[in-house]
Protein backbone atom coordinates (compact mmCIF):
# COMPACT_ATOMS: atom_id res chain seq x y z
CA UNK A 1 0.00 0.00 0.00
CA UNK A 2 1.53 3.31 -1.07
CA UNK A 3 0.57 5.11 2.11
CA UNK A 4 2.34 2.51 4.25
CA UNK A 5 5.43 2.71 2.06
CA UNK A 6 5.38 6.47 2.41
CA UNK A 7 5.03 6.20 6.18
CA UNK A 8 7.98 3.82 6.38
CA UNK A 9 10.10 6.24 4.37
CA UNK A 10 13.31 7.93 5.25
CA UNK A 11 13.70 11.37 3.74
CA UNK A 12 16.89 11.66 1.73
CA UNK A 13 18.06 14.94 0.23
CA UNK A 14 20.57 14.57 -2.56
CA UNK A 15 22.30 17.89 -2.27
CA UNK A 16 25.70 18.17 -0.60
CA UNK A 17 27.32 16.44 2.37
CA UNK A 18 25.86 17.37 5.74
CA UNK A 19 29.34 17.92 7.18
CA UNK A 20 29.63 21.09 5.11
CA UNK A 21 26.71 22.65 6.93
CA UNK A 22 28.06 21.75 10.34
CA UNK A 23 30.92 24.19 9.77
CA UNK A 24 29.48 26.67 7.27
CA UNK A 25 25.94 28.01 7.17
CA UNK A 26 26.41 30.31 4.23
CA UNK A 27 24.31 28.64 1.49
CA UNK A 28 25.20 29.31 -2.12
CA UNK A 29 22.13 27.73 -3.72
CA UNK A 30 18.48 27.26 -2.87
CA UNK A 31 19.16 23.54 -2.43
CA UNK A 32 21.76 24.37 0.23
CA UNK A 33 19.29 26.59 2.05
CA UNK A 34 16.52 23.98 2.06
CA UNK A 35 18.94 21.33 3.23
CA UNK A 36 20.02 23.53 6.15
CA UNK A 37 16.38 24.20 6.98
CA UNK A 38 15.52 20.51 7.10
CA UNK A 39 18.45 19.96 9.46
CA UNK A 40 17.97 22.90 11.80
CA UNK A 41 14.27 23.85 11.86
CA UNK A 42 13.01 23.42 15.41
CA UNK A 43 9.37 22.99 14.37
CA UNK A 44 10.44 19.99 12.31
CA UNK A 45 12.33 18.54 15.25
CA UNK A 46 9.21 18.92 17.41
CA UNK A 47 7.24 16.90 14.86
CA UNK A 48 9.99 14.26 14.75
CA UNK A 49 9.66 13.79 18.51
CA UNK A 50 5.91 13.38 18.04
CA UNK A 51 6.57 10.56 15.55
CA UNK A 52 8.93 8.80 17.95
CA UNK A 53 6.47 9.30 20.80
CA UNK A 54 3.53 7.88 18.86
CA UNK A 55 5.61 4.80 17.98
CA UNK A 56 5.79 4.00 21.70
CA UNK A 57 1.99 3.82 21.76
CA UNK A 58 2.20 0.79 19.46
CA UNK A 59 4.44 -0.99 21.97
CA UNK A 60 2.01 -0.12 24.73
CA UNK A 61 -0.90 -1.68 22.82
CA UNK A 62 1.16 -4.75 21.92
CA UNK A 63 1.91 -5.25 25.61
CA UNK A 64 -1.75 -6.20 26.16
CA UNK A 65 -0.80 -9.61 24.71
CA UNK A 66 2.42 -10.01 26.69
CA UNK A 67 2.79 -12.92 29.09
CA UNK A 68 2.63 -12.02 32.76
CA UNK A 69 4.51 -13.76 35.54
CA UNK A 70 2.89 -13.67 38.96
CA UNK A 71 3.81 -14.98 42.38
CA UNK A 72 2.59 -14.64 45.93
CA UNK A 73 3.18 -15.92 49.42
CA UNK A 74 1.30 -15.60 52.69
CA UNK A 75 1.11 -16.90 56.23
CA UNK A 76 -2.09 -17.45 58.19
CA UNK A 77 -2.77 -18.40 61.80
CA UNK A 78 -6.26 -19.07 63.13
CA UNK A 79 -8.35 -20.51 65.95
CA UNK A 80 -11.72 -22.01 65.03
CA UNK A 81 -14.21 -22.58 67.83
CA UNK A 82 -15.58 -26.09 67.32
CA UNK A 83 -17.99 -26.37 70.28
CA UNK A 84 -17.04 -30.05 70.48
CA UNK A 85 -15.25 -32.07 73.16
CA UNK A 86 -12.09 -32.06 71.10
CA UNK A 87 -11.72 -28.33 71.77
CA UNK A 88 -10.90 -25.44 69.50
CA UNK A 89 -8.92 -26.06 66.31
CA UNK A 90 -5.70 -24.08 66.08
CA UNK A 91 -3.91 -23.95 62.74
CA UNK A 92 -0.94 -22.35 61.01
CA UNK A 93 -0.67 -22.18 57.23
CA UNK A 94 2.09 -20.96 54.89
CA UNK A 95 1.31 -20.91 51.20
CA UNK A 96 2.89 -19.81 47.96
CA UNK A 97 1.83 -19.54 44.35
CA UNK A 98 3.61 -18.78 41.07
CA UNK A 99 2.49 -18.90 37.52
CA UNK A 100 2.14 -17.29 34.12
CA UNK A 101 -0.90 -15.78 32.42
CA UNK A 102 -1.47 -14.57 28.90
CA UNK A 103 -4.15 -12.97 26.81
CA UNK A 104 -4.30 -14.05 23.16
CA UNK A 105 -5.49 -12.08 20.15
CA UNK A 106 -8.37 -14.51 19.69
CA UNK A 107 -9.77 -13.31 23.03
CA UNK A 108 -8.59 -16.37 24.95
CA UNK A 109 -7.16 -15.72 28.42
CA UNK A 110 -5.11 -18.43 30.08
CA UNK A 111 -3.38 -18.97 33.36
CA UNK A 112 -1.03 -21.74 34.45
CA UNK A 113 -0.18 -21.73 38.16
CA UNK A 114 1.74 -23.87 40.59
CA UNK A 115 0.68 -23.64 44.23
CA UNK A 116 1.92 -25.21 47.43
CA UNK A 117 1.11 -24.85 51.11
CA UNK A 118 2.18 -26.11 54.54
CA UNK A 119 -0.40 -26.57 57.29
CA UNK A 120 -0.02 -27.56 60.91
CA UNK A 121 -3.04 -27.92 63.22
CA UNK A 122 -4.59 -29.97 66.02
CA UNK A 123 -7.44 -31.29 63.84
CA UNK A 124 -7.28 -35.04 64.57
CA UNK A 125 -9.61 -35.76 61.68
CA UNK A 126 -6.64 -35.08 59.41
CA UNK A 127 -4.12 -37.93 59.41
CA UNK A 128 -1.05 -35.74 58.74
CA UNK A 129 0.49 -32.94 60.73
CA UNK A 130 2.13 -31.00 59.28
CA UNK A 131 0.86 -31.70 55.79
CA UNK A 132 1.94 -30.37 52.40
CA UNK A 133 -0.29 -29.83 49.42
CA UNK A 134 0.95 -28.92 45.93
CA UNK A 135 -1.05 -28.42 42.77
CA UNK A 136 -0.76 -27.43 39.11
CA UNK A 137 -3.81 -25.63 37.66
CA UNK A 138 -4.65 -24.53 34.11
CA UNK A 139 -7.47 -21.98 33.61
CA UNK A 140 -8.84 -21.07 30.17
CA UNK A 141 -11.54 -18.58 29.27
CA UNK A 142 -12.61 -18.11 25.65
CA UNK A 143 -15.29 -15.59 24.54
CA UNK A 144 -17.75 -17.13 22.09
CA UNK A 145 -19.72 -14.01 21.08
CA UNK A 146 -18.57 -10.61 22.38
CA UNK A 147 -14.77 -10.14 22.12
CA UNK A 148 -14.35 -13.22 19.92
CA UNK A 149 -11.68 -13.17 17.23
CA UNK A 150 -8.41 -11.52 16.32
CA UNK A 151 -10.10 -8.69 14.40
CA UNK A 152 -11.96 -7.48 17.50
CA UNK A 153 -9.16 -7.89 20.02
CA UNK A 154 -6.54 -6.15 17.88
CA UNK A 155 -8.73 -3.13 17.11
CA UNK A 156 -6.87 -0.80 19.48
CA UNK A 157 -3.52 -1.98 18.13
CA UNK A 158 -4.62 -1.32 14.54
CA UNK A 159 -5.97 2.11 15.49
CA UNK A 160 -2.70 2.97 17.25
CA UNK A 161 -0.71 1.93 14.19
CA UNK A 162 -2.96 4.10 12.03
CA UNK A 163 -2.43 7.03 14.39
CA UNK A 164 1.33 6.52 14.27
CA UNK A 165 1.26 6.48 10.49
CA UNK A 166 -0.85 9.65 10.53
CA UNK A 167 1.71 11.28 12.82
CA UNK A 168 4.50 10.25 10.46
CA UNK A 169 2.60 11.61 7.47
CA UNK A 170 1.90 14.81 9.38
CA UNK A 171 5.65 15.08 9.88
CA UNK A 172 6.21 14.72 6.12
CA UNK A 173 3.48 17.29 5.54
CA UNK A 174 5.37 19.63 7.85
CA UNK A 175 8.49 18.98 5.77
CA UNK A 176 6.61 19.81 2.57
CA UNK A 177 5.23 22.98 4.11
CA UNK A 178 8.69 23.99 5.32
CA UNK A 179 10.19 23.41 1.86
CA UNK A 180 7.51 25.64 0.33
CA UNK A 181 8.00 28.26 3.04
CA UNK A 182 11.76 28.28 2.52
CA UNK A 183 11.46 28.63 -1.25
CA UNK A 184 8.89 31.40 -0.80
CA UNK A 185 11.05 33.15 1.79
CA UNK A 186 14.26 33.02 -0.24
CA UNK A 187 12.51 34.15 -3.42
CA UNK A 188 10.89 37.07 -1.64
CA UNK A 189 14.14 37.88 0.14
CA UNK A 190 16.07 37.60 -3.11
CA UNK A 191 13.54 39.89 -4.78
CA UNK A 192 13.87 42.41 -1.97
CA UNK A 193 17.66 42.23 -2.19
CA UNK A 194 17.38 42.95 -5.92
CA UNK A 195 15.01 45.85 -5.15
CA UNK A 196 17.63 47.21 -2.72
CA UNK A 197 20.19 47.02 -5.51
CA UNK A 198 17.85 48.84 -7.89
CA UNK A 199 16.98 51.43 -5.25
CA UNK A 200 20.68 51.97 -4.71
CA UNK A 201 21.15 52.40 -8.48
CA UNK A 202 18.28 54.90 -8.52
CA UNK A 203 19.91 56.83 -5.67
CA UNK A 204 23.24 56.88 -7.50
CA UNK A 205 21.54 58.22 -10.63
CA UNK A 206 19.85 60.94 -8.57
CA UNK A 207 23.17 61.76 -6.89
CA UNK A 208 24.95 62.01 -10.25
CA UNK A 209 22.18 64.31 -11.51
CA UNK A 210 22.35 66.43 -8.36
CA UNK A 211 26.14 66.85 -8.61
CA UNK A 212 25.93 67.60 -12.35
CA UNK A 213 23.22 70.21 -11.72
CA UNK A 214 25.30 71.86 -9.00
CA UNK A 215 28.14 72.25 -11.48
CA UNK A 216 25.79 73.63 -14.11
CA UNK A 217 24.28 76.03 -11.59
CA UNK A 218 27.74 77.22 -10.54
CA UNK A 219 28.52 77.78 -14.22
CA UNK A 220 25.27 79.75 -14.53
CA UNK A 221 23.76 77.35 -17.07
CA UNK A 222 20.63 76.34 -15.08
CA UNK A 223 18.52 77.99 -12.36
CA UNK A 224 18.67 76.93 -8.70
CA UNK A 225 15.28 75.23 -9.03
CA UNK A 226 16.96 72.53 -11.13
CA UNK A 227 19.41 71.84 -8.30
CA UNK A 228 16.59 71.75 -5.78
CA UNK A 229 14.61 69.37 -7.97
CA UNK A 230 17.57 66.99 -8.19
CA UNK A 231 18.19 67.23 -4.45
CA UNK A 232 14.52 66.45 -3.77
CA UNK A 233 14.71 63.39 -6.02
CA UNK A 234 17.89 62.27 -4.22
CA UNK A 235 16.22 62.57 -0.79
CA UNK A 236 13.18 60.65 -2.01
CA UNK A 237 15.33 57.82 -3.34
CA UNK A 238 17.40 57.69 -0.17
CA UNK A 239 14.15 57.21 1.74
CA UNK A 240 13.01 54.48 -0.67
CA UNK A 241 16.38 52.72 -0.27
CA UNK A 242 16.11 52.89 3.52
CA UNK A 243 12.61 51.39 3.43
CA UNK A 244 13.72 48.63 1.06
CA UNK A 245 16.69 47.80 3.32
CA UNK A 246 14.36 47.65 6.30
CA UNK A 247 12.00 45.22 4.55
CA UNK A 248 14.91 43.13 3.32
CA UNK A 249 16.46 42.84 6.79
CA UNK A 250 13.12 41.87 8.36
CA UNK A 251 12.58 39.18 5.71
CA UNK A 252 16.09 37.88 6.30
CA UNK A 253 15.48 37.70 10.05
CA UNK A 254 12.26 35.76 9.42
CA UNK A 255 14.16 33.33 7.20
CA UNK A 256 16.93 32.97 9.77
CA UNK A 257 14.29 32.11 12.38
CA UNK A 258 13.17 29.20 10.21
CA UNK A 259 16.80 28.04 10.14
CA UNK A 260 17.20 28.36 13.93
CA UNK A 261 19.42 31.45 13.44
CA UNK A 262 22.10 29.46 11.67
CA UNK A 263 22.81 31.83 8.76
CA UNK A 264 26.20 33.47 8.76
CA UNK A 265 26.66 37.22 8.56
CA UNK A 266 28.15 36.78 5.07
CA UNK A 267 24.92 35.35 3.69
CA UNK A 268 23.93 37.05 0.43
CA UNK A 269 20.36 36.18 -0.63
CA UNK A 270 20.65 37.58 -4.16
CA UNK A 271 23.17 34.82 -4.98
CA UNK A 272 20.45 32.18 -4.55
CA UNK A 273 18.03 33.62 -7.11
CA UNK A 274 18.85 34.53 -10.70
CA UNK A 275 16.77 37.29 -12.30
CA UNK A 276 18.69 37.64 -15.54
CA UNK A 277 17.76 34.39 -17.27
CA UNK A 278 15.02 33.97 -19.83
CA UNK A 279 11.72 32.52 -18.59
CA UNK A 280 10.92 29.45 -20.67
CA UNK A 281 7.26 28.91 -21.53
CA UNK A 282 5.72 26.02 -19.63
CA UNK A 283 3.28 23.42 -20.85
CA UNK A 284 0.72 23.47 -18.05
CA UNK A 285 -1.01 20.06 -17.73
CA UNK A 286 -4.79 19.88 -17.90
CA UNK A 287 -6.85 19.93 -14.73
CA UNK A 288 -7.69 16.21 -14.85
CA UNK A 289 -4.00 15.29 -14.97
CA UNK A 290 -3.13 17.60 -12.10
CA UNK A 291 -6.05 16.36 -10.02
CA UNK A 292 -5.07 12.72 -10.60
CA UNK A 293 -1.53 13.47 -9.43
CA UNK A 294 -2.86 15.24 -6.34
CA UNK A 295 -5.14 12.32 -5.49
CA UNK A 296 -2.19 9.94 -5.44
CA UNK A 297 0.35 12.29 -3.84
CA UNK A 298 -1.35 14.65 -1.37
CA UNK A 299 -0.37 13.64 2.14
CA UNK A 300 -3.57 15.12 3.59
CA UNK A 301 -5.53 12.52 1.59
CA UNK A 302 -3.37 9.72 2.95
CA UNK A 303 -3.92 11.02 6.47
CA UNK A 304 -7.64 11.17 5.72
CA UNK A 305 -7.58 7.56 4.47
CA UNK A 306 -6.24 6.46 7.85
CA UNK A 307 -8.95 8.42 9.62
CA UNK A 308 -11.62 6.66 7.54
CA UNK A 309 -9.97 3.29 8.29
CA UNK A 310 -9.85 4.07 12.01
CA UNK A 311 -13.51 5.07 12.13
CA UNK A 312 -14.43 1.89 10.28
CA UNK A 313 -12.44 -0.21 12.76
CA UNK A 314 -14.19 1.50 15.66
CA UNK A 315 -17.58 0.84 14.07
CA UNK A 316 -16.78 -2.85 13.56
CA UNK A 317 -15.63 -3.13 17.16
CA UNK A 318 -18.76 -1.46 18.51
CA UNK A 319 -20.86 -3.78 16.34
CA UNK A 320 -19.27 -6.74 18.10
CA UNK A 321 -19.99 -5.15 21.50
CA UNK A 322 -23.72 -5.31 20.72
CA UNK A 323 -23.57 -9.10 21.18
CA UNK A 324 -24.24 -10.88 24.50
CA UNK A 325 -21.27 -12.11 26.47
CA UNK A 326 -20.94 -15.89 26.33
CA UNK A 327 -17.69 -17.28 27.63
CA UNK A 328 -16.45 -20.86 27.66
CA UNK A 329 -14.55 -21.63 30.88
CA UNK A 330 -12.27 -24.66 31.19
CA UNK A 331 -10.16 -25.74 34.13
CA UNK A 332 -7.89 -28.72 34.65
CA UNK A 333 -5.46 -29.51 37.44
CA UNK A 334 -3.57 -32.10 39.39
CA UNK A 335 -2.61 -32.02 43.05
CA UNK A 336 -0.58 -34.03 45.54
CA UNK A 337 -0.28 -34.52 49.30
CA UNK A 338 2.49 -35.41 51.75
CA UNK A 339 3.15 -34.96 55.45
CA UNK A 340 3.97 -36.50 58.82
CA UNK A 341 1.66 -39.16 60.27
CA UNK A 342 0.00 -38.15 63.51
CA UNK A 343 0.66 -41.67 64.86
CA UNK A 344 3.66 -43.83 64.18
CA UNK A 345 1.64 -47.02 64.24
CA UNK A 346 1.12 -47.04 60.52
CA UNK A 347 2.51 -45.19 57.55
CA UNK A 348 0.66 -44.50 54.31
CA UNK A 349 1.73 -43.58 50.81
CA UNK A 350 1.45 -39.85 51.54
CA UNK A 351 3.99 -39.83 54.32
CA UNK A 352 6.96 -37.66 53.51
CA UNK A 353 8.36 -34.18 53.41
CA UNK A 354 7.42 -31.15 51.30
CA UNK A 355 9.11 -32.38 48.10
CA UNK A 356 7.08 -35.56 48.21
CA UNK A 357 3.92 -33.52 47.63
CA UNK A 358 5.26 -32.73 44.15
CA UNK A 359 5.94 -36.41 43.51
CA UNK A 360 2.39 -37.14 44.52
CA UNK A 361 1.16 -34.40 42.23
CA UNK A 362 3.20 -35.70 39.29
CA UNK A 363 1.52 -39.08 39.69
CA UNK A 364 -1.88 -37.34 39.52
CA UNK A 365 -2.96 -38.75 42.83
CA UNK A 366 -5.47 -35.93 42.93
CA UNK A 367 -7.01 -34.20 39.94
CA UNK A 368 -9.75 -31.80 39.00
CA UNK A 369 -11.45 -30.54 35.87
CA UNK A 370 -14.26 -28.18 35.13
CA UNK A 371 -16.11 -26.97 32.05
CA UNK A 372 -18.82 -24.37 31.91
CA UNK A 373 -20.48 -21.48 30.14
CA UNK A 374 -20.94 -17.98 31.50
CA UNK A 375 -23.62 -15.70 30.00
CA UNK A 376 -24.42 -12.05 30.60
CA UNK A 377 -26.37 -9.42 28.72
CA UNK A 378 -27.47 -6.00 30.00
CA UNK A 379 -31.20 -5.44 29.61
CA UNK A 380 -31.79 -2.94 26.83
CA UNK A 381 -28.07 -2.83 26.04
CA UNK A 382 -28.45 0.95 25.75
CA UNK A 383 -24.78 1.89 26.24
CA UNK A 384 -23.52 -0.49 23.53
CA UNK A 385 -26.21 0.70 21.11
CA UNK A 386 -25.33 4.36 21.70
CA UNK A 387 -21.60 3.70 21.28
CA UNK A 388 -22.27 1.88 18.02
CA UNK A 389 -24.38 4.79 16.79
CA UNK A 390 -21.61 7.22 17.71
CA UNK A 391 -19.04 5.12 15.82
CA UNK A 392 -21.38 4.97 12.82
CA UNK A 393 -21.78 8.75 12.81
CA UNK A 394 -18.03 9.33 13.23
CA UNK A 395 -17.36 7.03 10.28
CA UNK A 396 -19.86 8.97 8.19
CA UNK A 397 -18.30 12.25 9.33
CA UNK A 398 -14.81 11.09 8.31
CA UNK A 399 -16.05 10.27 4.81
CA UNK A 400 -17.69 13.69 4.49
CA UNK A 401 -14.46 15.33 5.62
CA UNK A 402 -12.54 13.39 2.99
CA UNK A 403 -14.97 14.51 0.28
CA UNK A 404 -14.59 18.09 1.49
CA UNK A 405 -10.82 17.75 1.30
CA UNK A 406 -11.07 16.52 -2.29
CA UNK A 407 -13.25 19.52 -3.14
CA UNK A 408 -10.70 21.81 -1.53
CA UNK A 409 -7.89 20.24 -3.54
CA UNK A 410 -9.88 20.80 -6.75
CA UNK A 411 -10.30 24.46 -5.83
CA UNK A 412 -6.60 24.86 -4.98
CA UNK A 413 -5.55 23.36 -8.32
CA UNK A 414 -7.94 25.62 -10.24
CA UNK A 415 -6.70 28.63 -8.30
CA UNK A 416 -3.07 27.80 -8.99
CA UNK A 417 -3.83 27.28 -12.69
CA UNK A 418 -5.29 30.77 -12.68
CA UNK A 419 -2.28 32.10 -10.79
CA UNK A 420 0.20 30.54 -13.19
CA UNK A 421 -1.58 31.82 -16.27
CA UNK A 422 -1.99 35.28 -14.74
CA UNK A 423 1.59 35.56 -13.48
CA UNK A 424 2.90 34.36 -16.84
CA UNK A 425 0.96 37.10 -18.61
CA UNK A 426 2.03 39.67 -16.00
CA UNK A 427 5.65 38.64 -16.42
CA UNK A 428 5.55 39.18 -20.17
CA UNK A 429 3.89 42.56 -19.62
CA UNK A 430 6.46 43.49 -16.99
CA UNK A 431 9.32 42.56 -19.34
CA UNK A 432 7.77 44.70 -22.07
CA UNK A 433 7.22 47.55 -19.62
CA UNK A 434 10.84 47.35 -18.49
CA UNK A 435 12.18 47.41 -22.04
CA UNK A 436 10.01 50.39 -22.98
CA UNK A 437 10.79 52.30 -19.79
CA UNK A 438 14.54 51.78 -20.18
CA UNK A 439 14.40 52.87 -23.83
CA UNK A 440 12.40 55.97 -22.90
CA UNK A 441 14.88 56.84 -20.17
CA UNK A 442 17.84 56.50 -22.50
CA UNK A 443 16.13 58.75 -25.05
CA UNK A 444 15.35 61.35 -22.38
CA UNK A 445 18.93 61.17 -21.12
CA UNK A 446 20.19 62.01 -24.61
CA UNK A 447 17.75 64.93 -24.72
CA UNK A 448 19.06 66.12 -21.37
CA UNK A 449 22.64 65.87 -22.60
CA UNK A 450 21.61 68.01 -25.56
CA UNK A 451 19.90 70.53 -23.29
CA UNK A 452 16.42 69.65 -24.54
CA UNK A 453 15.10 68.23 -21.24
CA UNK A 454 15.13 69.23 -17.59
CA UNK A 455 15.66 67.68 -14.17
CA UNK A 456 12.00 67.06 -13.49
CA UNK A 457 11.51 65.05 -16.67
CA UNK A 458 14.69 63.01 -16.32
CA UNK A 459 13.85 62.05 -12.71
CA UNK A 460 10.40 60.97 -13.81
CA UNK A 461 11.86 58.76 -16.53
CA UNK A 462 14.44 57.37 -14.11
CA UNK A 463 11.72 56.55 -11.60
CA UNK A 464 9.62 54.83 -14.25
CA UNK A 465 12.59 52.75 -15.37
CA UNK A 466 13.41 51.66 -11.79
CA UNK A 467 9.72 50.93 -11.11
CA UNK A 468 9.55 48.82 -14.28
CA UNK A 469 12.62 46.81 -13.23
CA UNK A 470 11.13 46.27 -9.77
CA UNK A 471 7.84 45.18 -11.35
CA UNK A 472 9.74 42.63 -13.43
CA UNK A 473 11.50 41.30 -10.33
CA UNK A 474 8.18 41.00 -8.53
CA UNK A 475 6.57 39.37 -11.56
CA UNK A 476 9.36 36.77 -11.76
CA UNK A 477 8.97 36.07 -8.05
CA UNK A 478 5.19 35.71 -8.32
CA UNK A 479 5.59 33.43 -11.33
CA UNK A 480 7.96 31.05 -9.54
CA UNK A 481 5.91 31.10 -6.36
CA UNK A 482 2.82 30.15 -8.38
CA UNK A 483 4.75 27.21 -9.86
CA UNK A 484 5.95 26.17 -6.40
CA UNK A 485 2.45 26.45 -4.98
CA UNK A 486 1.11 24.28 -7.80
CA UNK A 487 3.72 21.62 -7.00
CA UNK A 488 2.66 21.82 -3.36
CA UNK A 489 -1.09 21.47 -3.99
CA UNK A 490 -0.43 18.48 -6.28
CA UNK A 491 1.90 16.91 -3.69
CA UNK A 492 5.04 17.23 -5.84
CA UNK A 493 7.05 19.80 -3.86
CA UNK A 494 9.69 17.18 -2.97
CA UNK A 495 10.23 16.37 -6.63
CA UNK A 496 10.65 20.07 -7.43
CA UNK A 497 13.68 20.21 -5.15
CA UNK A 498 15.11 16.74 -5.86
CA UNK A 499 14.02 15.40 -2.49
CA UNK A 500 13.13 11.73 -2.73
CA UNK A 501 11.49 9.25 -0.38
CA UNK A 502 13.09 5.87 0.03
CA UNK A 503 11.50 2.85 1.66
CA UNK A 504 13.48 1.98 4.75
CA UNK A 505 12.85 1.14 8.41
CA UNK A 506 9.69 1.69 10.46
CA UNK A 507 11.05 5.00 11.70
CA UNK A 508 11.00 8.34 10.01
CA UNK A 509 14.06 10.57 10.08
CA UNK A 510 15.85 13.15 7.99
CA UNK A 511 19.20 12.39 6.48
CA UNK A 512 21.50 14.20 4.12
CA UNK A 513 23.86 12.11 2.08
Amino acid sequence: MKSIILFMATLLIYFVPATIFAANHNPKTMADLISIGLETNLGLQVEQVSVDNSYQDISIEKSAFDSTLFAGADYQRSTVISGASIGDINSKTSSGQAGISKRFKTGLTSSLSLSTDWTSDNDTSMSHDPRYRSGLLLDLKQPLLRDLGTAVNTTNLKITRNQHQQTALTYLLKVQSLVLQLESAIRQLGAKAEVVRLRNTAMELAEELYLANKKKYTAGVIPVSEVQEAETALASRQLSLSLALQEKNILQQDLNRQLNHSLSEQFEPYLLVDYEYEISPIDLPKFDQLYAVAQSSRLELKISDYTVQTRSLQQQYMDNQLKPRLDLKLQAGINGLSGDERTTATADQYSGDWSDSFSSMSEADGYQWQAGLEFSFPLGNHAAKSRYRQAELQSKQAKYQQKDLLALIKTEILQQQTNILATTEQLHLAERFEALAEKSYQQEQRRLDEGLSDTFRITVFQQKMIAAKIDRINAITSYHLALAQMEYVTGNIFKRHNIILQNKAEELSLENI
